[in-house]
């Protein structure tokens, strides 16, 4: 099955169990096989990001090689 495809489905299902006004970054990857991230979202692309560098500043520490992204 093609990203587009499995993450569409993914998608729908993620969407269709959280509640109202409730946004959702999903990532994959190929385990073991250092394969590319494929992503789909139903929020804004800068959102993402946004979410993204906060959700990895919070859970690495605030470690050094961080400071700089935000």
């Amino acid at each position: 099955m093609r990203d587009k495809e499995y993450l569409r489905k993914a998608a729908k299902r993620m969407a269709d169990a959280l509640p109202d006004n409730h946004g959702f970054i999903l990532l994959t990857m190929p385990l073991g096989e250092g394969g590319r991230v494929a992503y789909c979202a139903n929020i804004d692309r800068q959102d993402a990001i946004n979410v993204l560098k906060e959700f990895l500043i919070c859970t690495s520490g605030e470690e050094e090689w961080m400071k700089h992204i935000k």
